[in-house]
C-alpha cells in the first residue's frame, strides 16, 4: 500500500486522469441499470405543460454520479491521504448521503419545502462543524474583511442553502446543471490542485467523471435520464462546499497561487444560478405568486422559446459565465468593489439577452 501511495503521489496528473477515467466508467456502468429499472417500476417524470420533454424520463440519474464520485474519492484518499483528509472526506460523504436520500424521496414521491429546507440547514451546519470550514473573510468586499465566527458561520450557512436550492432551480433543460458543474469544478479543482490540496482537488476530478458520464445519457434521444433532486441537491452541497473552501481558504497550508480577487471569480462562477433565482423570485413576487413556484420563466426557457435546442441554449450560459470569468481575471487589479460593479453591469446586459429577443420575436409575430 506504501508503495502505491508514493507511486500516485509521484505521478499526480495520472493519479487525477485516473479518478476521472473510475468515476466515469462506474457512473456509466450504474446509467443503464437505474433507466432499465426506472422505467420497469415505472420511477420516471412524466411530461407536463412546463416540460421541455414529451415522453417519461427517470429522474434518478444523481445516484450514479454519486456512486460514481463517492466510490473514486473514497479509494484514492485512503490510499493518499492523511487522517485529517480521510476525516474530511467521510464528512463530506455523510453530508451527500443525508441529501441523497432526501432527493430520492423527493423524486419518488414529493416532500415538503419545508423539510427539504430543516434537512439543508443540518446538512449545513454539521458540514461545518465537522470539517471547521467557514468564511472568515470577504477581502473588501463591499469595504467588509474580517468577519466574527458567528457571523461567519451563519453567513456560510445561507450560502449553503442558497446554491443548493439555486442549483436546483436551474435544473430545467438538457445539459444546463452537469455543463455548468463541469465549468464550476473544473475550475475549482485546478484552484485545488495547483496548491497541493488533493483532497477537494480529487472530490472535484471525480465529480467531473460522473458528470461527463450523465451529460452522455441526459443529452440522449432514446436512453435520457434527468438528474433529479437526488443529484441536483447533492451537486448543488458539493458545489457550495468546494465554493466555501475557496473563499475560506486559510484551511489550505501551503498556498502557490492565489487570485486576489477569489470572491469576484466564485459571484462569476455562481452567476447564472444566482442572477435566474433572483430573477424570477422577483417576477413571480410581482405576479403575487409563490416565489418557489414553478413555471416557464427561467432564462433557459427564454432561450429554448427563442428556437435554440437544449444543448445549444445550455452551451450559451456556459459561454456567458465563461466570459465573465475572463473577464475578473482582465480586470482583478482594479479595486475589487470596481469590479464587482463590472462584473454586476456586464452579467446583467448579457442574461438579458435572451427576454430581449423573444420580446422582439413576439412584437414581430404580432405584426
Amino acid at each position: 500500500m506504501e508503495r502505491l501511495a508514493l507511486f500516485l503521489q509521484d505521478y499526480l496528473l495520472l493519479t487525477f486522469i485516473a479518478v476521472f477515467l473510475i468515476s466515469y466508467t462506474i457512473a456509466s456502468s450504474v446509467f443503464p441499470v437505474i433507466i432499465y429499472l426506472s422505467h420497469l417500476k415505472k420511477l420516471t417524470k412524466k411530461p407536463n405543460n412546463r416540460s421541455s420533454h414529451t415522453n417519461a424520463v427517470p429522474t434518478l440519474g444523481g445516484l450514479a454520479i454519486f456512486i460514481g464520485l463517492s466510490i473514486t474519492s473514497s479509494l484514492i484518499t485512503i490510499v493518499l491521504g492523511d487522517k485529517t483528509e480521510v476525516t474530511e472526506l467521510l464528512s463530506v460523504f455523510v453530508t451527500t448521503t443525508i441529501l441523497l436520500f432526501v432527493g430520492i424521496k423527493d423524486d419518488l414521491m414529493e416532500i415538503s419545502s419545508r423539510k427539504k429546507f430543516l434537512t439543508q440547514l443540518v446538512v449545513s451546519l454539521l458540514l461545518i462543524s465537522l470539517t471547521g470550514h467557514y468564511i472568515t473573510d470577504f477581502h473588501g468586499l463591499l469595504g467588509i474583511n474580517f468577519i466574527p465566527k458567528e457571523l461567519g458561520i451563519i453567513f456560510t450557512v445561507f450560502v449553503y442553502i442558497l446554491i443548493i436550492n439555486a442549483y436546483n432551480l436551474i435544473d430545467g433543460i438538457d445539459g444546463l446543471a452537469s455543463g455548468l458543474a463541469i465549468l464550476i469544478f473544473g475550475f475549482c479543482g485546478s484552484f485545488f490542485i495547483i496548491n497541493s490540496h488533493c483532497i477537494d482537488g480529487f472530490i472535484c476530478v471525480a465529480s467531473i467523471g460522473g458528470l461527463v458520464a450523465f451529460s452522455r445519457y441526459n443529452l440522449s434521444s432514446d436512453r435520457k435520464v434527468f438528474m433529479g433532486d437526488t443529484g441536483s441537491m447533492v451537486i448543488g452541497l458539493l458545489i457550495s462546499y468546494q465554493i466555501i473552501s475557496l473563499l475560506s481558504s486559510q484551511h489550505i497550508t501551503s498556498i502557490n497561487y492565489q487570485e486576489s480577487n477569489i470572491p469576484i471569480k466564485v459571484l462569476c462562477l455562481m452567476s447564472y444560478p444566482l442572477f435566474d433565482t433572483l430573477r424570477v423570485f422577483i417576477i413571480r413576487i410581482k405576479d403575487k405568486k409563490s416565489p418557489f413556484s414553478a413555471d416557464r420563466n427561467h432564462i433557459h426557457h427564454k432561450l429554448i422559446d427563442a428556437g435554440l435546442t437544449h444543448l445549444q441554449a445550455s452551451l450559451s450560459i456556459i459561454f456567458i459565465t465563461l466570459i465573465l470569468i475572463i473577464e475578473s481575471h482582465l480586470i482583478k487589479n482594479i479595486e475589487i468593489n470596481q469590479q464587482l460593479f463590472v462584473i454586476l453591469f456586464t452579467g446583467i446586459i448579457l442574461y438579458s439577452i435572451p427576454n430581449y429577443i423573444n420580446k422582439k420575436k413576439e412584437k414581430c409575430v404580432e405584426l
